[in-house]
């Protein structure tokens, strides 16, 4: 089966940067910036059609690239993810093939050795976890975590499958980053 989107591979040197979306489509630029009214958006022709819809809807892309480079194969940002609760409503308890676009693209979950997160939000953590038989547990069980954010002290840890039963049953918002889940998986 084809993937949701459009699969997009670059081939820099030696490694190989691959684009998997998980939702693309248009929303009111104020969604991103109090000040992106569809007029003032309008303005800047070069925003059109890539960035932007003929009537000023800003168009935006979640997704995750994978690097792969020296045997390693590595998530960054692993988008909204499914059966979450969210504020945003199309993001609101996804039910979406993230997952299975990710293994036809050639990275099954367990293939992936690092998942790197450049920030905290919640529309590029959302898969660091996926619910399994009632219980959140790691959704990359052969990788390690590690995030860019200023806090986290850019410390990564293996998520190992014996630490598994110490991730809590719920989603809650401390589940939303590697590093957090690093750390309840790891630190009891």
């Amino acid at each position: 089966m084809a993937t949701t989107y459009p699969v997009s591979r670059w081939k820099i040197g030696a490694v190989t940067i691959t684009r998997v979306v998980e939702i693309e489509g248009s929303s009111p630029g104020t969604f991103f910036f109090k000040d992106a009214a569809p007029e003032r958006l309008l303005q800047h022709a070069w925003l059109r059609p890539h960035f932007l819809t003929d009537n000023g809807r800003a168009i935006a892309s979640i997704h995750c690239f994978v690097i792969q480079s020296e045997g390693r194969r590595i998530a960054v940002d692993t988008c909204v993810g499914n059966g979450k609760q969210r504020e945003v409503k199309a993001w609101n308890q996804r039910n979406g093939r993230f997952l299975e676009d990710l293994a036809e693209a050639g990275f099954p979950r367990e293939s992936v050795d690092t998942v790197l997160c450049t920030h905290l939000h919640v529309d590029h953590v959302g898969w660091n976890t996926m619910l399994e038989d009632g219980r959140w547990l790691p959704t990359f069980p052969n990788a390690q975590a590690s995030d860019t954010s200023p806090n986290s002290g850019r410390e990564s840890r293996r998520i190992s499958s014996a630490a598994r039963p110490n991730v809590p049953a719920s989603p809650s918002p401390a589940l939303a980053s590697p590093s957090s889940t690093r750390r309840r998986c790891t630190r009891p």
